[in-house]
């Protein structure tokens, strides 16, 4: 742990933790804890102490937990060094070795950007410290210029193992959500797969390309724009030429086509040592180590517009004899969907699939609640004869998914869940079909302002109306990100999480589709955080049977 970081006076300062670690002067704060510059009373040396935050976060103290034995797992003198572990009034405190000097990222705000044979020097003790922690079964998942610290006789430590991944432990957050620095995330982890060491090792090529170039070559000024970035830019070297190959084969999108981490090991060394390099870098990346994606913080811009309710006008048509139960209706009956349900398919070729991208911040939790068949949301309830309109027709095609109804409005035509209220079109241009705290929203021919294909992303990010909570809401986050096709069009998707001002968390599935012309159709169903997975299963569904017209 580095003392470059300026210290700060607290009241904590004097305070013997274990009856052992004093605490001296806190050298900075960040989203898993406190770290201090203490003093090792017993052995009279100095170390660093790392406090866990764990106010309202119960799973905070596993999680620093975690770090500790992750980081104790390395034994490599690129690695920080852990030597122990308190708890004391319910709080974890990880006692590591003080490493004096300052982070990489501070070098390069001051110096930028670095010689070729001083940024392989220091990839090179990085790569090092990865190859010891794959050894291990360990995978950092965060490598980056603030997590490389600069020592004294040009000694390179990796440190922070906060979100790592120990191979054989159980996952600490939901499938489908990660956290990591998104400029320097793999692909494979932003759309949700489980990586293995080339994960590492595309970070690694990140930081190399920061340190001879002088600038990310993923970071943009949007949150959805360097997601995309990630998923489809293809980056080149323009000021080295012995680390371009390197580089460009770490960088690659499919992690099967990026080097081992010894190959990567021996151009670093080469190069730092002044040596032309004649090592070649392709080869197969490790075999992927199992891991769920956790989570990361994600800022947005302010909300743009706001949606508005119609009143109730239909009651979509149930199938005989399944009236009043949850599958009739399309509730879900608690957490989790049915295996085997049919999810929409993955566009072909470069379009990115639809699994999950996380860039999520943790929320309060999941709200308990429970829901009554069609009792809306304070619309008047239709009469038992009340039949479709003109506009929302029953389809009786035998394609017709069971307990599903197909809705045929002007503009497109979508399979809904049985006993679902129609509401008309309202201000907003949108349609609702709703049920309980569950609410599909479609928004068709909203004007692309000459975007086309390259702002489905962005639009959702910064424009889109339906989002407009999201970018309101002060506990926000970003998932599944990415690319797809539907019905022969191009869109893309993401799932959204927010905590509303009366604080209920919600939970969206949301795709803009570009259809002809300059337009985009927005599909979005979203309902309560808690039901998460029956959420993406009903939205699959109604994506999957989406027609645009």
């Amino acid at each position: 742990m580095t003392t470059g970081a300026g210290p700060q006076a607290d009241a904590a300062s004097g305070r013997l933790v274990g009856n052992r670690y004093q605490l001296i002067e806190r050298l900075g704060t960040g989203g898993m804890g406190t770290v201090w510059r203490g003093r090792d009373v017993l052995v009279e040396r100095e170390v660093a102490v790392k406090e866990a935050n764990v106010a309202g976060r119960p799973g905070q103290v596993e999680r620093i937990l975690r770090e500790a034995r992750a980081a104790a797992r390395v034994n490599h003198p690129a690695a920080v060094t852990v030597h122990d572990i308190v708890i004391e009034d319910g709080h974890p405190w990880i006692v590591m070795e003080l490493v004096h000097g300052e982070s990489l990222a501070e070098l390069l705000r001051r110096k930028s950007p670095l010689p070729e044979t001083e940024a392989a020097r220091i990839a090179l003790s990085v790569a090092e410290a990865l190859a010891a922690a794959h050894d291990r079964g360990v995978l950092h998942r965060d490598v980056k210029p603030a997590n490389v610290l600069l020592g004294p006789a040009g000694r390179v430590v990796l440190t922070d193992f906060g979100i790592a991944h120990i191979e054989g432990e159980e996952p600490l957050t939901r499938t489908g959500e990660f956290v990591g620095s998104l400029a320097f995330t793999a692909p494979e982890r932003m759309e949700g797969h489980r990586p293995g060491s080339a994960a590492d090792l595309w970070s690694l090529g990140v930081l190399i390309f920061v340190m001879v170039e002088g600038y990310s070559p993923f970071q943009r000024d949007s949150v959805p724009a360097t997601v995309s970035a990630v998923l489809d830019d293809d980056p080149r070297l323009s000021r080295v030429a012995q680390l371009a190959g390197l580089v460009e084969k770490l960088l690659a999108k499919d992690p099967g086509d990026r080097p081992p981490v010894e190959r990567a090991v021996a151009v670093l060394g080469a190069v730092a040592g002044g040596r032309p390099d004649r090592v070649p870098v392709a080869g197969v990346a490790e075999a992927a180590v199992t891991e769920a994606p956790a989570e990361v913080a994600v800022t947005e811009a302010p909300a743009e517009a706001a949606t508005t309710v119609a009143p109730a006008e239909v009651v979509m048509a149930e199938e005989p004899g399944r009236a009043g139960t949850p599958e009739a209706t399309g509730v879900p009956r608690g957490r989790g969907g049915a295996a085997g349900e049919t999810r929409a398919p993955r566009a072909p070729g470069r379009m990115r699939p639809w699994s999950v991208v996380v860039l999520t911040v943790v929320l309060l939790g999941a709200l308990a609640w429970g829901i009554t068949r069609l009792t809306g949301d304070g619309d008047e309830e239709p009469g038992p004869a009340a039949q479709p309109t003109s506009s929302a027709t029953r389809s009786t095609a035998p394609e017709d998914t069971a307990g599903h109804t197909r809705v045929q409005e002007s503009e497109f035509s979508l399979e809904v869940p049985a006993g679902w209220k129609r509401h008309s079109r309202n201000a907003e241009g949108q349609y609702r079909y709703t049920a309980g705290e569950f609410e599909l929203i479609v928004g068709p021919g909203r004007d692309a302002g000459g975007a086309g294909a390259a702002g489905l992303i962005d639009y959702q990010g910064k424009t889109e109306p339906e989002l407009a909570p999201f970018r309101e809401s002060e506990w926000a986050s970003i998932s599944g990100l990415g690319r797809t096709e539907v019905d022969g069009h191009q869109a893309a998707r993401g799932a959204y999480s927010w905590t509303t001002e009366d604080g209920r968390n919600i939970y969206a599935e949301n795709l803009v589709v570009l259809v002809v012309g300059d337009r985009y159709d927005i599909v979005q169903l979203r309902g309560p955080e808690g039901n998460r997975e029956d959420i993406t299963r009903l939205h699959a569904q109604a994506v999957a049977s989406y027609t645009p017209r």
